[in-house]
């Protein structure tokens, strides 16, 4: 009987377009396509994405603009999920939804980035210095730290052993390589055969699968975002989640981008999720420039963007949501403190309502997918009930080891009352034990003191801010 490898070998990885509705592309032709497969659509070879398999018919989420793709054109499975590249190189560059350095593209094709064209997300002629932190003949397991390269002046790459790839190091080598050069040999043993693994700089992970962990940690320390309003009044730990509700033009960018700057974490992942052009373009001008009140160096050295525009293709949405995640997650395996902002997921939803309606789903409320809930829920890991009241969210991803031990949890974030004199009772009533409540007194420290100054205009004059010990 021939294997698994053996049958796909023999089965015909091209077919061609047989209907197409705007980015939505059925195809007939593609034997052994599975879900969530990449193709090559068209002439061009637009990227895509298998959503759904019924008959002989293979339906596909196109990432790019699909005007000027005709019925028969071909189309090719490439048989690999959607991946992201994870190495030295990502900090301080710009992405699109598919992770192709959008610099790299515009001077390949100018301002306006042409269909079909692809480019490497990590810079492969650059030279790394690679410093072993393994010897030969030692066990390592995923997780585990092999070396650092100094990405950045202030971050640390730690390079890991991927997830499965358990061994003996045989061979380890230290200077300066390129991403895709090997740097170390691992020997594994199973089923008594014995393989060998060659390591590179370079991790390449499907976006929808989440990177594994050994456990789920505890939120212990609460998320300084640099912003009184929600340190004392909508607390957020690390590791927890959080949303910004509010309508259009209310100000929900505005916080993420001062989230952005003075929040303390050693890493951001920025993705900008079918906003408007303008202010993805603020965030490209302003992050050289500012300086991180941290360390000094400017902001876009610990930062990495996704820009996926309103003007884009609406099905990269749901891409750059996932390609997000993928970078955060890894950045976290290293024992990094990672904040993750998505803006927003209300665009995400609208682009699952678009592709739902092309698909001729049965549609919910408001239009949307009867899955939309489950979607977004399998993303942020708790219930969504009300997509109208999450137009903009962040997400913080806690600091573990970098030996495989993981936390990656969500917070429901719950106001404590306001200060007393909204409410015409006696000022004393507003204590820092509510805040402890809230947020849960193992996430504070003991000798930990917090000053909370809060609102202005018309407060009782026996009303001062206070400092309180909380523990």
């Amino acid at each position: 009987m021939k294997d698994e490898k053996g049958l796909h070998e023999n089965m015909n990885s091209s077919g061609k377009v047989v209907r197409i509705a705007g980015p939505v592309v059925g195809a007939a032709g593609l034997e052994g396509a599975r879900l969530f497969d990449v193709i090559r659509v068209g002439n061009l070879g637009l990227v895509g994405e298998v959503i759904r398999l019924s008959g002989e018919l293979t339906t596909i989420q196109v990432y790019e603009e699909i005007s000027g793709v005709r019925v028969g054109e071909p189309v090719r499975n490439t048989r690999q999920p959607l991946v992201a590249a994870l190495g030295p190189g990502l900090l301080g560059r710009i992405y699109d939804g598919l992770q192709r350095p959008l610099e790299v593209l515009a001077e390949k094709s100018g301002n306006y980035i042409q269909r079909g064209e692809n480019a490497s997300p990590l810079p492969q002629d650059k030279l790394w210095r690679f410093t072993p932190h393994v010897s030969v003949n030692e066990f390592v397991e995923p997780g585990d730290v092999l070396g650092v390269v100094a990405e950045t002046r202030t971050i640390e790459h730690r390079i890991m052993v991927p997830p499965g790839k358990p061994g003996k190091v045989i061979k380890i080598r230290a200077g300066e390589f390129k991403v895709n050069q090997v740097v170390a040999v691992l020997e594994t043993q199973a089923d008594q055969k014995v393989s060998y693994h060659e390591l590179t700089m370079t991790q390449l992970w499907p976006v929808r699968r989440p990177r594994p962990v050994h456990t789920r940690l505890v939120p212990k320390e609460p998320l300084l975002t640099g912003m009184r309003i929600i340190d004392a009044l909508y607390p957020v730990a690390k590791g927890g989640s959080a949303i910004i509700p509010g309508g259009f033009g209310t100000g929900k960018t505005v916080v993420e981008h001062c989230l952005a700057r003075w929040a303390n974490a050693d890493v951001v992942v920025y993705v900008g999720c079918g906003e408007r052009g303008n202010e993805i373009t603020e965030v490209l001008e302003e992050f050289p420039r500012l300086e991180d009140p941290r360390t000094g160096a400017p902001l876009q050295e610990r930062t990495v963007l996704i820009a996926n525009t309103s003007n884009m293709p609406v099905a990269a949405r749901e891409a750059s949501i996932y390609t997000g995640i993928t970078i955060a997650e890894y950045y976290r395996d290293m024992g990094y403190n990672v904040l993750m902002l998505a803006d927003s997921t209300s665009r995400w939803g609208e682009a699952l309502r678009e592709i739902s309606g092309r698909l001729e789903e049965m549609p919910g409320e408001a239009g949307y997918p009867a899955y939309l809930a489950a979607r977004l829920a399998e993303f942020y890991e708790c219930s969504v009930s009300d997509l109208l009241a999450d137009l903009g969210d962040f997400r913080h991803l806690d600091r573990h080891s970098a030996s495989g031990h993981g936390h990656d949890t969500e917070v429901q974030v719950t106001p404590i009352p306001a200060p007393s004199w909204f409410r015409e009772e006696e000022p004393d009533q507003l204590r820092a034990g509510q805040t402890v409540q809230v947020v849960g007194s193992a996430y504070i420290d003991d000798f930990a003191s917090y000053t909370l100054d809060v609102g202005a205009g018309e407060a009782p004059a026996s009303w001062t801010p206070r400092a309180y010990r909380c523990g």
